[in-house]
This record gives C-alpha cells, sequence and structure tokens, in this order.
C-alpha cells in the first residue's frame, strides 16, 4: 500500500470518528431536555419534592399548569363523575395538572408556607375535582380527597 492509500484511510477514520462525536453531541442533548409533556412534568415534580429540591419541584409543577391547565379545565368540565379504568387515562392533563397543584401544596407546606398550601389544595377541589393520580404500583388514586385531608390536617395543626 502507497502512502496515498494511507492518507484515505486516515482521512477516512477522521471523519468516521467526528461523525460519531456529533451524533453522541446531539444524542445527550436530547437527554438532556426533558419534553415537556404533561407526564413528565408530573413525574419531574414528584421527583424533586421527593429529594426535598423544592424550587425544582415548583418550577416543574407551575409548568405543567401553565402548559396544560386550561385544557385540564375543560377535561373537568365534561366529566359528571369519577373516570374509571381506561377512561381515566383519557383525562391525561386533568390528571397531570390536578396531580402539580396538589404537588405545589406538598412544597408549600415544606417550605412552612401554609397559606400557599391551602390555596393550591383549595384549587384542587374547584378546578381539578375528578383529577387522579397513577400510582406505579398500579392503580389510580383522587387527588381531591388528598387534598382534603392536607386541608383538614393543617387546620388541625393551627393553634
Amino acid at each position: 500500500m502507497g502512502s496515498g492509500h494511507s492518507s484515505i484511510v486516515k482521512k477516512f477514520i477522521f471523519a468516521a470518528l467526528l461523525l460519531l462525536s456529533v451524533e453522541k453531541i446531539w444524542a445527550s442533548d436530547e437527554k438532556a431536555v426533558a419534553p415537556d409533556t404533561s407526564s413528565s412534568l408530573t413525574m419531574q415534580a414528584w421527583d424533586a419534592l421527593k429529594r426535598n429540591d423544592y424550587l425544582l419541584a415548583r418550577q416543574a409543577a407551575s409548568r405543567c399548569q401553565t402548559l396544560y391547565g386550561t385544557e385540564a379545565e375543560r377535561m373537568q368540565k365534561t366529566l359528571r363523575a369519577l373516570p374509571m379504568g381506561d377512561s381515566a387515562k383519557k383525562q391525561w392533563a386533568l390528571n397531570d395538572v390536578g396531580t402539580c397543584t396538589f404537588i405545589l401544596g406538598k412544597v408549600a407546606e415544606a417550605e412552612k408556607k401554609p397559606e400557599a398550601a391551602a390555596v393550591a389544595y383549595q384549587q384542587v377541589l374547584t378546578r381539578y375535582g375528578f383529577a387522579q393520580c397513577w400510582d406505579p404500583q398500579g392503580w389510580y388514586w383522587q387527588v381531591a380527597p388528598a387534598a382534603q385531608e392536607r386541608l383538614t390536617a393543617m387546620a388541625l395543626e393551627t393553634p
């Protein structure tokens, strides 16, 4: 093999490595920026709350409210009873926004802001009464009764 062939091989290897590097950068950028779906924002808010990262929890939950609140309220207005089974899944915006509003209440409680917590829990009751939260164990729980429980507990804790 002559030096011309060696030069072509080196250029090919360089081009291949450059392409792999660019693909790796693009892939890492896609992973770094989570999509702003209602479910991804809700999961981010829950995870941040569990880690006591209240700023991130509040940001994710508030973003979910901003992006999907109108759709959640529209879904709530169409319901006359709590959706069950597959019907519950179809209320995705209502479920996620209601859950994120509940999370905002939990964040406010953790930050010793009972007035803000009460406002969030009251919003769950008045705007998202049929919201349900998916539990990773395989079932939905109702957000409004949980919000009412927190309001009751907070009232009992107040001197």
